[in-house]
């Protein structure tokens, strides 16, 4: 069964954790971060050109060429709360974590499996972060 451990940074350096579960032999891999800067909920558009997915212009693509030179694509910024949810927080703790957020807080947080939980919360601690929990 996996866990997930999360913490607070309060200024989002997250080099010493990283340093500190390598050397402890754990996959960095496993860390995620939210930070502030991630924050916003938005959807994001631009326009595609008919070049984009050849070198060459596009010739000879089905369904990209002279006649459609430009493809209009959304692509869905993640809300906050859906990044803080990925991360398998409870709803009931979801708006303090946003707030942390929102105050220039980093949520940090680790894939752990069972038997490396107790050791990933004490790195955490040791790492600087703060309000340590386990879900």
């Amino acid at each position: 069964m996996g866990l997930v451990v999360t913490g607070l940074s309060q200024n989002g350096d997250t080099a010493a954790l990283h340093e500190a579960l390598a050397g402890a032999g754990l996959a960095t891999d496993r860390l995620q971060t939210i930070g502030p800067d991630e924050s916003t909920e938005s959807v994001a558009h631009g326009i595609i050109g008919a070049d984009l997915l050849t070198s060459d212009g596009g010739s000879s693509v089905p369904g990209i060429n002279a006649s459609h030179p430009h493809i209009r694509a959304f692509f869905r910024n993640e809300s906050l709360s859906d990044r803080l949810g990925d991360l398998e927080i409870p709803e009931t703790e979801l708006d303090n974590y946003a707030e942390a957020v929102e105050r220039g807080k980093t949520v940090v947080a680790y894939f752990a499996h069972e038997n490396d939980a107790d050791k990933v919360e004490e790195l955490f601690k040791t790492s600087g972060l703060v309000n340590v929990r386990r879900f």
